[in-house]
């Protein structure tokens, strides 16, 4: 059965206990992870700032005035505090006023740049984004201010950075990880006595309803008040069930004696010595087809009464069961030879059931033969447990055979006979018998269709 649109199925307990304890450890990770990584980010710019102004520095102390010019002495060892692993590109210049010592032309002057403390700005030099700090130098006598700039392409800091981003993020998510890896195990063993529990309720016999209550004992302290109510509800259910049984074995019970009185009245007029109209004999001959219907639905309601509240644990003869409602079949209706077969094994077949109520199994499916099908049918007993009912009718369409099984559901509607009961029947006392039944047509191009009944073996044979 698909999902509706829009439907998503419930988490676990498990899952939901797990997320509920790893989800405030993951939030604080990511807090420590965002403070950590703002962190590292100061620390990783001030840190290259510093080593930036360090070069300047080193620059500006070269600067000097001889012969009436500056000149400026840039040793190869000057930018070596700008050295790194990622061998960022270093530029520099040095300006009297607009016109260039030494260095990078591209290097610009900054409006703002001052002679107290060197100023820093992010820009592009050959298309290669920079980091660049600048400061001015004035020198006395000269007509102009001398600038002195450094700039050192971004490599190295986000290398920095992302060194610095791994080490951070690596313990939290270890860290979180393992918090899960040990919670899930701890979960899972708090939450064996509601496996128990459950395995407990999944156990009871075969697909009946089971009211008896579940054992308080195996839930946990929290969940007792639940099953406490649970317990309620199934002793309410019980209650509700048994009087509907009772009710239905009561009102079977009660209908079948006037039934059995009208239709000996109507046998009586029947025979009786005088001559009938064509019309009088058909309305009597109707009532008694009528009287023989509600007779038999009666009986099927009964038989669904006790189905509904059997639970069998006695051992049955399965050949001696056929045999009875073979017989039953025959004293019934008035079948030609040949009509009706039974194929019993040699040896006797014990299985896990009551003989009468599986007699009757069997006769429902006997009558359901006959009534739905055509003749021969045969009724085929096997060592293996099971009993096969089969006849040469046209079958059922495969898109009913599911159906066949539900309570007053007839393949062929129009048909007016049959109550729709017979085959559920079969199901329910073989499923309180812990045994199966299934439909199926014939196979191998024969027509007819196939009843399984297939009984569990009996510790007693």
């Amino acid at each position: 059965m698909s999902e509706a649109p829009g439907s998503r199925r419930p988490h676990s307990l498990v899952t939901r206990l797990l997320i509920a304890q790893v989800a405030p450890l993951a939030l604080f990770a990511v807090v420590v992870l965002a403070v950590g990584a703002w962190t590292a980010h100061r620390v990783v710019a001030e840190t290259a700032d510093r080593l930036l102004a360090g070069a300047l520095q080193t620059i500006r102390e070269t600067v000097s005035v001889a012969d009436g010019k500056v000149t400026v002495d840039v040793a190869p060892w000057t930018l070596g505090l700008l050295d790194g692993p990622e061998r960022d590109a270093v530029f520099y210049s040095v300006r009297e006023g607009g016109r260039l010592i030494t260095g990078y032309e591209e290097l610009p002057r900054l409006p703002d740049a001052s002679s107290d403390a060197p100023i820093f700005a992010d820009l592009s030099v050959r298309g290669v984004p920079v980091r660049m700090a600048q400061q001015t130098l004035t020198i006395p006598g000269r007509p102009a201010p001398v600038t002195v700039s450094v700039a050192q392409s971004l490599d190295s800091r986000r290398a920095s950075l992302l060194d610095l981003y791994r080490s951070l993020l690596l313990p939290p998510t270890l860290l979180v990880l393992l918090a899960a890896l040990l919670i899930w195990p701890a979960l899972k063993w708090g939450l064996n006595s509601l496996k128990r529990l459950i395995d407990d309720l999944t156990r009871r016999p075969g697909p009946r309803a089971d009211f008896a209550p579940a054992d308080i004992d195996l839930a946990p302290r929290e969940f007792q008040p639940v099953l406490t109510a649970f317990n309620h509800l199934l002793a309410r259910l019980e209650a509700s069930t048994s009087g509907v049984q009772r009710f239905a074995a009561d009102a079977s019970h009660q209908l079948r004696t006037p039934l059995s009185v009208v239709a000996a009245n109507l046998d009586l007029l029947a025979g009786a010595p005088r001559t009938w109209t064509v019309r009088e004999r058909r309305l009597i001959d109707d009532s008694r087809d009528a009287v023989a219907g509600m007779t038999r639905l009666v009986g099927q309601l009964l038989s669904t009464a006790r189905a509904d509240g059997a639970r069998i644990k006695s051992s049955a003869d399965l050949g001696r069961a056929a045999r009875r409602a073979f017989q039953m079949a025959k004293a019934r209706r008035s079948a030609p030879n040949g009509a009706l077969r039974l194929r019993l094994p040699a040896e006797a077949v014990v299985v896990l059931g009551a003989e009468d109520l599986i007699a009757e199994q069997i006769l429902n499916l006997i009558d359901n033969a006959f009534h739905h099908g055509a003749p021969p049918v045969i009724v085929h007993v096997r060592t293996t447990g099971a009993v096969c009912v089969w006849d040469h009718g046209p079958g059922v369409d495969e898109a009913a055979l599911p159906r066949l099984t539900d309570r007053f559901f007839r393949a062929a509607p129009s048909q007016a006979s049959g109550s729709g009961l017979g085959l559920a029947i079969v199901r329910t006392l073989a499923e309180a018998q812990g045994g199966q039944f299934g439909l199926s047509n014939r196979s191998g191009g024969r027509s007819g269709l196939v009843g399984r009944l297939t009984f569990q073996p009996s510790a007693e044979e």
